[in-house]
């Protein structure tokens, strides 16, 4: 890891501890947003800049591609250990094998920190789009503000997976921002006993905490349970991990009942179900690693586990049972046929109703990006005294499609696409178990992140959406190295071929 790669990857991770720990504080987009936004932008172009600098000659340059070619085929470049650095002239040097040449250290730029993680260009797309969109929002200053942070996600996104290749490295990085993780979970525990309505001594501006829900360092119980729930699925795989060793093991094993406990307190329907989903479906994709026979039988069985749990929680905690009343409510009067009477007064449920006629106004591109709020006043007809202001439906799907449209809509289904399938295929595909075992997590993470979808805006929140990018990151880099390998290795097969074993003298 080059100097340079080593201050884009510490920025990231201070952008994102940074944000985790004072979004509560700070989140508007002026104080908080803006200068990690800065620092993001700060720290990829610098990684651009380490790749252009490679690229032309900088840390590659005169190395022999034999060299090169030996390189890419240690047993450690296909593991992750290295990185693929000279591909292109350990290409060169594998079709000329056989043969002596005048030139033996010729050198062709290339790229090869830029490579494309899974999805990259489905989202690369979507970014585009969202930038497109920016002349023809409804407030142009809001659709800038959310195009430029969606770039950020994906510039961590894709930086993450070309820069941290080694395990070592991402070790580091999942060790670094879990140490966080425990700190700010063990903070919030202790506050919401002692001082709920502070956060480091600021007030709140919200009164979530006089109903007795945990909110730890952010203002909304349900953003912070989404936080950790990212983290569950994360902490329970690398418990199978033997390089992370077994004092971070114990770490692990004693965080999954924290992160549950946290997310319990918050009192957070959506953390909840979306922790139920995320860990069933981690525990899913691990069985698919060890045996696709036992994975059909799994698909059945933790489907079934995942129902009791939730079951047991209706029986056993009267909070689960309150929280979850309006849901069942609302779902029992779909069900039935039957209009919203008026005594059904869950927010969440009227707003989505308005925001579908909202969508039917603009259903091919919808308001703009971040133009929900204030498009949405014109349509508030059910929703009337519940709030004075809805900024939000509370679901990431009508959101999507209000200020995006079905065209984004349809771009986000085929980077999720994309990106699931590349991920089910390494599980079985990769050598190494601590390669596959996080690519189960993350598929995990975003199952439970698209239940959590349904009852919030959690990929809104800055400091989630910058966690998640770094984590896919992590997960995606072993991939890349994978394919590099793989093509390297191919382009070589194919250059021994056409050598065809021919032999030149130059005396």
């Amino acid at each position: 890891m080059t100097f340079l790669e080593k201050v884009t990857t510490g920025s990231t991770i201070f952008a994102v501890c940074a944000s985790a720990v004072l979004y509560g504080i700070w989140e508007d987009k002026a104080t908080l947003y803006a200068p990690l936004l800065a620092v993001v932008y700060v720290a990829i172009a610098l990684w651009l800049a380490s790749g252009k600098w490679r690229g032309t000659g900088g840390e590659g340059q005169g190395r022999q591609p034999s060299s090169d070619f030996a390189q890419a085929l240690r047993p450690e470049a296909s593991l992750g250990y290295g990185r693929m650095e000279g591909s292109q002239s350990a290409i060169a040097s594998a079709s000329s094998e056989g043969q002596k040449t005048e030139h033996p250290t010729f050198h062709i730029p290339h790229f090869t920190t830029h490579s494309i993680p899974p999805g990259g260009i489905m989202l690369l797309l979507f970014c585009l789009y969202s930038f497109a969109l920016v002349p023809f929002s409804v407030l142009p200053y809001e659709a800038k503000i959310s195009s430029i942070s969606f770039g950020a996600y994906l510039a961590v996104y894709w930086a993450s997976a070309n820069i941290l290749s080694r395990f070592s490295y991402r070790k580091v990085v999942w060790v670094t921002v879990f140490v966080l993780m425990m700190l700010v979970a063990l903070y919030s525990l202790v506050q919401h006993r002692v001082a709920p309505n502070l956060i480091f001594g600021v007030e709140r501006y919200t009164d979530y905490w006089k109903g007795g829900r945990l909110g730890g360092t952010y203002q909304c119980p349900n953003h912070i349970a989404h936080l950790f729930q990212m983290w569950i699925p994360f902490c329970l795989v690398f418990l199978f991990i033997p390089q992370f060793g077994l004092f971070w093991r114990i770490c692990f094993a004693y965080a999954i009942p924290l992160f549950l406990l946290l997310i319990y307190q918050t009192q957070s329907r959506a953390g909840l179900l979306g922790s139920v989903a995320a860990v069933g479906t981690t525990v899913l994709f691990m069985i698919l690693r060890k045996s696709r026979r036992t994975f059909m039988v799994a698909l059945l069985v933790v489907p079934l586990l995942g129902a009791a749990a939730l079951g047991g929680l209706w029986v056993g905690s009267s909070m689960f049972r309150e929280r979850m009343q309006p849901v069942v409510k609302f779902i029992n009067l779909v069900t039935s046929g039957e209009g919203l009477d008026e005594n059904f007064n869950d927010f969440r449920p009227l707003t989505w109703l308005d925001t579908l006629k909202m969508i039917k106004d603009r259903p091919v591109f919808g308001a703009g990006p971040g133009n929900y709020g204030l498009v949405y006043e014109d349509y508030r007809t059910r929703l009337q005294t519940l709030r004075m202001e809805t900024v939000h439906p509370h679901n990431e799907y009508l959101e999507l499609t209000a200020e995006y449209g079905l065209v984004g809509a349809g771009l986000v289904l085929l980077v999720l696409i994309s990106i699931s399938v590349q991920l089910i295929r390494f599980i079985r595909k990769a050598e190494r178990s601590y390669h596959a075992l996080p690519v189960a997590a993350l598929l995990g993470i975003l199952a439970g992140t698209a239940v959590h979808g349904f009852f919030d805006f959690e990929l809104r929140i800055f400091p989630n959406a910058l966690m998640l990018a770094l984590l896919a990151g992590c997960v995606a880099a072993p991939l890349l190295t994978q394919r590099k390998t793989e093509d390297g290795g191919r382009r070589a097969e194919g250059g021994r071929r056409k050598g065809g074993g021919r032999r030149t003298d130059d005396g």
